[in-house]
């Protein structure tokens, strides 16, 4: 489960950051940039620039969300508004795996398809990948980069060889994945439904960005005309106010500064803005009343 925290300073306007780290993190040794293990968006260059620079600590394989947001809290990005999305804590693994080209005996198979397993390990990423290199695959072991971002279309890979020995070669990479396309046109207030929908494969340059799966959209509207053929875009659409009873949901705390999410269950229906009854759900006693923020996510009030 990612839990999500928030570190505001009091004092200098709020930027908005994102900082997402994955369950696990493929690099070597126990300190390390923040840049090099996670993905860091919104604000200023210079904030993103600082905050990429910050060195964090391994815990015996292990990189604590404890360890990240001191981290942050020490360093100058004092006029951030952070959201931290990370588990309790990220497993340490050295590149290791099938793939890795540790074994150099076969040096002529070593082809940039068989980067892909490795890259989509990294990024985290379960659709499509192609990719190309201009250059052969040295020996050795993938060093760096410790992830990478899907969608990303040029990446500098460095691999270390059994004697030390560092080489880099650049890649080029093709994304692509399943989406959501307009079977036929859909008029701004339509609901979206299996009648006026079909999927494709297409290329992707940002992640996050088109709907990859009916039960993404089903049952939302239309905020503008698709046109037949287009790919729908999420932010294009808006869901019906009403939340239905059952419905797993997103529990937010908000206390000063920092923002403590839980997984929760309604147990009665609701439109967006009202009060509602919510229950954890890893404890069936713990029943809260919170707002609704929209249909995937509730806020409890902490006075």
């Amino acid at each position: 489960m990612l839990l999500l925290f928030l570190y505001a300073s009091p004092v200098f306007p709020a930027q908005n950051i994102k900082i997402e780290i994955p369950e696990i993190i493929y690099t070597s040794g126990e300190s390390f940039s923040l840049g090099q293990i996670a993905k860091i968006s919104g604000g200023n260059i210079r904030t993103r620039k600082e905050l990429s620079s910050i060195q964090v600590f391994a815990d015996r394989n292990k990189l604590t969300r404890n360890e990240v947001l001191r981290a942050i809290e020490e360093s100058d990005a004092s006029d951030a508004r952070i959201e931290l999305y990370m588990p309790n804590f990220s497993r340490i693994e050295t590149p290791d795996y099938e793939g890795n080209f540790t074994d150099t005996s076969n040096y002529q198979e070593r082809t940039p398809a068989s980067l892909v397993p490795i890259i989509k390990s990294l990024a985290s990423w379960d659709g499509g990948l192609e990719v190309s290199a201009t250059q052969p695959i040295p020996d050795g072991k993938l060093i760096d980069p410790a992830s990478i971002i899907p969608g990303t279309q040029g990446a500098i890979l460095r691999f270390q060889d059994s004697n030390g020995r560092i080489k880099s070669i650049n890649v080029r990479m093709n994304w692509t994945q399943n989406v959501m396309i307009a079977s036929r046109n859909i008029k701004k207030g339509d609901k979206i439904t299996a009648n006026n929908i079909t999927s494709r494969q297409m290329k992707i340059t940002k992640p996050g960005l088109y709907a990859s799966t009916p039960a993404e959209i089903m049952g939302f509207t239309a905020d503008r005309n698709i046109k037949q053929g287009e790919a729908i875009i999420l932010r294009n659409l808006t869901s019906s106010n009403v939340v239905k009873k059952g419905r797993q949901v997103k529990i937010i705390a908000r206390l000063n500064g920092i923002t403590v999410t839980a997984d929760g269950v309604l147990l009665e229906d609701g439109n967006i803005g009202e009060y509602v009854r919510v229950r954890r759900a890893d404890d069936k006693k713990s029943v809260l009343r919170a707002r609704i923020i929209n249909e995937n996510t509730v806020e409890v009030q902490v006075n």
